[in-house]
């Protein structure tokens, strides 16, 4: 295990650096939010385009758009009348798929874990 993390020991993470990491990883916290962005993750959307995508209420949507906006998760762009959102930040979808990857490892593990003749902790 310590070896898949030597890279990381290399860079210096100081107590700012976890402060804004803790505080980046509250704005992904939010489950609509991870919604918001995986359907960004397919391209840019119109609010509209969202409201069909996810489901969710306009005002909910631009609420929860405008934290991403703050924190410079997305980015929008004004197209006449319609305004589009995008991923701005393309490490945001790999960082999604690490934790995805993790959720499904741990899925399986346990998954192998109750199959017969396997004995548990």
């Amino acid at each position: 295990m310590q070896e898949k993390t030597k890279g990381l020991a290399k860079r210096k993470m100081t107590d700012a650096h976890l402060e804004e990491a803790a505080r980046l990883f509250a704005i992904l916290a939010e489950s609509s939010r991870l919604k918001l962005l995986r359907a960004l993750m397919d391209g840019q959307c119109t609010v509209t385009a969202l409201m069909a995508t996810t489901g969710m209420r306009q005002a909910n949507i631009s609420k929860h758009l405008g934290v991403l906006l703050g924190a410079r998760f997305v980015k929008r762009e004004r197209d006449g009348l319609f305004v589009r959102y995008t991923i701005s930040d393309a490490r945001l979808a790999t960082l999604c798929s690490l934790i995805c990857e993790r959720i499904d490892a741990d899925a399986q593990h346990r998954i192998a874990e109750l199959k017969p003749g396997r004995r548990t902790r």
